[in-house]
């Protein structure tokens, strides 16, 4: 048997084969490979897609998680505040039904004080006796002289007092003293008279030496002018405004009228040559003045009234201002008007001597009141009063005397009274504003104009004199004042 032997023909042949085996071997891997590769990577992406959609899952459970405890946490916060919101309203509801209860409480009580407030003004304006005990337990309207301010005042001296504006002032030595309403000293003007004629007009003083030249007009404690006229003074008037006219006598004229201003300004003079002025007032608007005047020339009395337009007396001169009247009106023959009166509504009031009190107004004379009937004794009668007049009827028996005074309206002649019974006869009356005092030696009543009690006085000691402002009087004795809010 031979022996094969291996050459390097046949070395190359075999290393052909196993390249073409190993490359056949490759290919098959490499055939194999890109499927498992494949496989592997859609294994891996379809893990990774399942983990993907397990955590969405997640995220969605998680976000649905939160999202529900959002929700229960909203529900408890809304539920929260709808259990606030209870309490609240139910606090308001509360609150409102005690606010109700208290408004209901608080409006019948008011309703029940109205009606007891109506029946006691009722009672209190129709029932005397009910009014008598108001006046003296619950308005307290009882004064006494112990418990009042004082001002001292020297009993042997010649004392003129006087009230207005908020002052009592009192004149003797040629010194006018001013006080308060609580008695303390204010200032002391220096003043020119002997026997002082005065009036007093809102917060003015005019003050003259009757019968003598010198006159003053004086606002709180200031001398606001001071003239010394020819004539001898005999009537004087000042209104509210502070404008002021006069009547002299003692010159070649029976009266001479002269009219100022507030300032002095000397406005115009008319000259009576047959007739004597007995009373003279001024508008309150300024416009007009008014005198009384009486003729003598024949064997009886002849009264009238005139009135001088101011502007046409300023523009006329002397031997003309008689051409300034603008209205005259004659009086029953025998009939002495006394008084004149301009009230707040620019009506002429007008007093008769103890016969009766008028009014004139658009030119026409109207009877207010009487101061003369046939069984009746009017003992006083009075117009120094806003916009209403007074007369007092004074009736005796053997028991007791009563006074009723009456006050009557200028408007409606409507009349309200006030009567005192059982206190004996009136000493005097004096009035200013809406008050009119009745003195009856110890015992002061202070009336308003509307009948009505303001305060009752009672003194131990015999009065003197009652001297009125608009909001307090002073009660006059020899030897002091005694002040008295009204």
């Amino acid at each position: 048997m031979k022996e094969k032997k291996i050459g390097i023909n046949d070395g190359g042949e075999t290393s052909k084969m196993s390249r073409k085996m190993s490359r056949k071997m490759s290919d098959e891997v490499s055939d194999k490979m890109p499927d498992k590769i494949q496989n592997e990577q859609k294994e891996q992406e379809q893990k990774g897609e399942i983990e993907q959609v397990q955590i969405q899952r997640q995220m969605q459970k998680r976000e649905q998680e939160q999202t529900q405890r959002q929700m229960q946490k909203r529900e408890q916060e809304q539920l929260q505040q709808g259990e606030q919101w209870q309490e609240q309203s139910q606090g308001i509801e509360k609150k409102i039904r005690k606010i109700n209860t208290k408004k209901i409480i608080i409006l019948i009580a008011m309703s029940i004080i109205l009606i007891i407030l109506a029946t006691i003004g009722i009672l209190y304006t129709s029932n005397k006796e009910v009014r008598e005990v108001l006046d003296k337990y619950v308005l307290m309207k009882n004064v006494t002289q112990l418990n009042l301010d004082t001002i001292e005042i020297d009993e042997n001296a010649s004392n003129y007092i006087y009230a207005y504006d908020k002052y009592i002032a009192v004149l003797n030595n040629g010194k006018l003293t001013h006080y308060s309403n609580t008695g303390k000293e204010e200032a002391v003007v220096t003043l020119e008279i002997a026997t002082p004629l005065v009036d007093v007009n809102n917060r003015y003083l005019l003050i003259a030496d009757k019968n003598s030249q010198k006159i003053y007009l004086i606002s709180g404690e200031n001398i606001i002018w001071e003239k010394e006229l020819e004539g001898e003074i005999s009537r004087i008037s000042v209104n509210k405004n502070g404008y002021v006219a006069v009547v002299l006598a003692g010159t070649s004229y029976r009266s001479v009228i002269q009219v100022f201003d507030m300032s002095g300004k000397d406005l115009f003079k008319m000259y009576l040559g047959t007739t004597i002025a007995m009373d003279i007032d001024i508008s309150q608007d300024n416009k007009y003045v008014s005198f009384a005047e009486i003729s003598t020339t024949g064997t009886l009395i002849q009264s009238r009234v005139k009135t001088i337009s101011v502007e046409k007396a300023k523009e006329n001169e002397k031997e003309k201002a008689l051409e300034a009247i603008t209205y005259t009106y004659t009086a029953p023959i025998e009939s002495l008007i006394t008084n004149i009166k301009y009230d707040e509504r620019n009506r002429l009031v007008c007093m008769y001597a103890n016969e009766s009190i008028h009014v004139i107004k658009d030119e026409k004379d109207e009877e207010i009141t009487k101061l003369k009937e046939n069984n009746k004794k009017i003992s006083f009668g009075g117009i120094q009063i806003n916009q209403k007049v007074y007369r007092i009827i004074e009736e005796t028996s053997l028991l007791k005397t009563t006074n009723s005074i009456e006050i009557i309206g200028i408007d409606n002649k409507s009349t309200s009274t006030y009567t005192i019974d059982g206190n004996g006869t009136i000493r005097d009356v004096n009035s200013h504003g809406n008050t009119i005092a009745i003195n009856l030696g110890s015992e002061v009543h202070f009336i308003g104009i509307n009948g009505w009690l303001i305060k009752k006085y009672t003194s131990t000691q015999e009065i003197k004199d009652i001297v009125i402002a608009d909001k307090f009087a002073g009660i006059v004795y020899r030897n002091k004042i005694e002040i008295i809010n009204l």
